[in-house]
């Protein structure tokens, strides 16, 4: 284990997820930061590729340990941009690290995105899950095409 993610008991990735979530919630078929794994294995990645993230991060969590997250969060974006922006960055990067997404209408699947490694290109394949039919809407807008 590096040094990095030695930081990162489960107490701190649990402060993680619920201030993870207030930045990334689910909706429109996409997955929270939680349901994406942004306090698990993405972290893990994310802190092996920016080690630098590690201590920020970590002094970031504990300020916020124990704090309600919505006011914690709130305080931390007026009291320390800088923290701030350290928490953003390491959320929304290890969100897009996560290489598969699923599309749902509904309770019902219908496409499954998957990013295919390679971590500077943007190359994905996306195919229709069986079973469902095409939406006549388009994703995130809920307008009629």
């Amino acid at each position: 284990m590096t040094p990095a993610l030695a930081r990162f008991d489960p107490g701190r990735r649990a402060v993680l997820e619920a201030v993870a979530n207030l930045l990334i919630p689910s909706g429109d078929g996409m997955p929270s930061a939680t349901e994406a794994g942004v306090a698990g294995r993405w972290l893990d990645e994310v802190l092996r590729l920016r080690p630098d993230f590690g201590p920020p991060l970590a002094a970031v969590l504990d300020g916020l340990m124990g704090a309600d997250p919505a006011a914690a969060l709130e305080g931390l974006r007026s009291a320390d941009p800088a923290g701030f922006g350290v928490l953003a960055e390491v959320v929304a990067g290890g969100y897009f690290l996560n290489p598969s997404y699923v599309v749902s209408r509904g309770d019902e699947q219908v496409l499954e995105v998957r990013k295919r490694p390679a971590f500077f290109e943007t190359r994905f394949s996306i195919e229709q899950v069986s079973g469902s039919t095409p939406s006549t809407r388009r994703c995130g807008t809920g307008s009629p095409m």
